[in-house]
């Protein structure tokens, strides 16, 4: 987890040195030590100068090496609260449009395995809310790195079902019926002129595009699935910790990492 650790040295100073209590004197020590460059040591520039940088470096120093799981812990309260309010808006309605597709979707199944994956996963998130409230207290910085971890993986595989709906929507617009129909009465015919052909490879292009935009819902699924073990195996680790602020296991860092690396890999499916 050394990737995390670092990770959390940049969020750390990045939110220190962003705070006001860093920027804003640091910024007036340093007009002061402008000012002693131009002016020289005017006593109104020395003293705005030490004490805007012995502030802003003071609050620096402490917050960066005295608090660093405190600021960490707000940062993901904060990236917790932002993604709690795009699950929301995100779930808003995909369930009513899962559930048109797979009404739509007919022999293939995909609409009505992507509606049963979107419970699914829905019920492995709200597990792992409750085993992470049972294992840790809400203000530590692991629960929070942890939830935000699960959140991201969520809302992943929120965004397949998305392109899944968005796919299978194009894909069952496209009727084989339709197109087995008029092929099979241009082949009846003892010879094509050209704008029958012109009709026969329209009809194949229609086809090819249906079976690609199919076999990207089919990856997509896939890639669910795995997302839904990979949660099964995090609350599995998280039950299996010891007592109210306990250390974390290997396992579960292990999982954890997993969801993050799955969350990514979305982005790139999706």
């Amino acid at each position: 987890m050394s990737g995390t650790g670092e990770s959390m040295k940049r969020v750390v100073l990045s939110r220190t040195l962003q705070h006001p209590l860093t920027l804003y004197p640091t910024a007036v020590g340093v007009l002061g030590a402008v000012g002693i460059g131009l002016f020289g040591p005017v006593t109104v520039a020395v003293a705005a100068t030490i004490a805007g940088l012995g502030v802003g470096l003071g609050h620096l120093a402490t917050q960066v090496l005295m608090r660093p799981e405190s600021i960490a812990a707000a940062h993901f309260r904060e990236l917790h609260e932002k993604l709690s309010r795009q699950r929301m808006a995100t779930i808003a309605d995909l369930e009513t449009r899962l559930a048109a597709c797979a009404h739509d979707d007919g022999p293939n199944g995909y609409g009505d395995q992507a509606l049963k994956q979107f419970n699914m996963v829905q019920k492995r998130f709200d597990t792992m809310q409750k085993l992470l409230a049972t294992k840790f207290e809400p203000t530590e910085l692991t629960y929070s790195r942890y939830f935000v971890a699960g959140e991201q993986a969520f809302l992943s595989v929120l965004d397949t079902l998305e392109g899944i709906v968005s796919r299978l929507q194009s894909a069952n617009t496209i009727e084989p019926g339709y197109y087995r129909e008029r092929v099979s009465a241009l082949k009846r015919q003892k010879s094509l002129a050209p704008a029958d052909q012109d009709e026969l490879r329209a009809l194949e292009e229609r086809m090819k595009l249906r079976e690609s935009q199919l076999d990207a819902v089919n990856t997509l699924l896939t890639f669910n699935e795995s997302a839904i073990t990979e949660f099964d195996r995090v609350n599995a680790a998280i039950a299996e910790v010891k007592g109210v602020k306990a250390q974390t296991s290997v396992d579960l860092d292990s999982a954890m990492k997993e969801l993050e690396t799955l969350a990514q890999r979305a982005k790139r499916l999706a």
